[in-house]
């Protein structure tokens, strides 16, 4: 599995536990020209230290890969792989960015808090996309947005006063338990399995999901289990 960490030199290092290899990404600075803005090069060095990939591309536009040893010069950020050689890979290419779009944002992270109506019955009451302060922001009403954002703070810090004074039970994880990656030694959250097999088992929360979103559609007042409804009424507002 891959870890990837800062060095104190600025580097992203992202070492395979399993294997040994180790790819190393710099995140260069932008100088006078604008042609080496935005701009990453990096390595891969494989378990007896040899670099087997070169790396090279920009944070906005895409990152590929070349064989280390099969083609001469230095790869550059802006190359065009060539086709059917296998020596070059395509790591990563930006997408197209719809117009007029706040914050240069990509297709699907403005799909993340799209609230479909066919989604509402399916949807667990902590659920970001039930917000509607995210949903005013995005429509343009920014008074209507921090009214929005600043009842859904109040109701939170009313909340977590009430569990420091014992009158609600503390807050344990509903779908995940902390565990200690085997390989790196670091720890990490698993969701939780219905059977207690961990990853390999069927995922507590996909089961909860559909056991309410089928009784929903059915007609039912069907509601999650043990899963608290953090926004409150405010997930009943709709921006207008």
């Amino acid at each position: 599995m891959g870890t990837p960490q800062i060095d104190h030199y600025g580097d992203m290092v992202i070492t395979n536990h399993r294997t040994g290899d180790v790819c190393t990404l710099t995140f260069k600075p932008r100088g006078w020209r604008g042609s080496n803005a935005c701009e990453i090069k990096g390595q891969v060095v494989d378990s007896r230290g040899q670099t087997v990939w070169d790396i090279a591309g920009r944070w906005n536009g895409q990152l590929i890969a070349r064989r280390t040893g099969t083609a001469s010069g230095d790869l550059q950020p802006d190359a065009s792989i060539p086709v059917a050689q296998a020596e070059y890979l395509l790591l990563w290419k930006n997408s197209e960015k719809p117009p007029r779009q706040p914050f240069n944002l990509t297709p699907y992270a403005i799909s993340l808090n799209e609230k479909k109506e066919s989604l509402l019955p399916w949807l667990p009451p902590t659920d970001c996309r039930l917000r509607p302060d995210l949903h005013a922001f995005e429509a343009g009403h920014f008074e209507q947005a921090n009214d929005f954002k600043t009842g859904l703070e109040t109701l939170q810090r009313k909340t977590r006063q009430e569990r420091e004074s014992g009158n609600r039970p503390p807050h344990e994880p509903r779908w995940f338990t902390r565990q200690r990656d085997p390989d790196t030694g670091e720890y990490f959250w698993e969701p939780k399995s219905v059977d207690n097999k961990g990853l390999n088992g069927e995922v507590e929360y996909w089961t909860e999901r559909l056991k309410v979103g089928k009784a929903r559609l059915a007609g039912e007042d069907k509601s999650w289990k043990d899963v608290e409804p953090i926004f409150g009424s405010f997930a009943l507002l709709d921006p207008k």
